[in-house]
């Protein structure tokens, strides 16, 4: 039930402040998801992009890691193929935690660890 006195008119000025405020932020280009030489590489990709669009960005920047654990993924695979890849990225969801930061560099700019593939 719509209550009439919550209802209120809106200036055009006020219409545009909150288009401006709801406004998305620029679509974020991953170069980790171009340069495909094979299917493989073209599949992960597409799920590297699929996962980055609909799941990582509802975690905000958690990720302990720079590069973040699915860049480390596509990457892994990218440079070792799909089993050693795969192991690899594996390998690094299971470190992905901050109970080991000692052994890892620090990028200071960034703020986290840094592990490359």
């Amino acid at each position: 039930m719509l209550c009439p006195e919550l209802v209120k008119a809106q200036s055009k000025d006020e219409i545009n402040l909150h288009r401006a405020v709801m406004q998305q932020a620029p679509k974020k280009n991953y170069k980790e998801a171009t340069g495909n030489k094979n299917e493989v590489q073209y599949l992960f990709s597409g799920l590297f992009l699929f996962y980055k669009t609909f799941f990582s960005s509802q975690d905000l920047t958690s990720c302990t890691f720079t590069p973040s654990c699915s860049e480390y993924g596509i990457l892994s695979v990218k440079q070792y193929g799909l089993i050693m890849g795969g192991v690899r990225t594996m390998d690094r969801l299971t470190r992905c935690n901050g109970l080991t930061p000692t052994k890892y560099e620090i990028d200071l700019k960034a703020k986290l660890l840094i592990d490359k593939p």
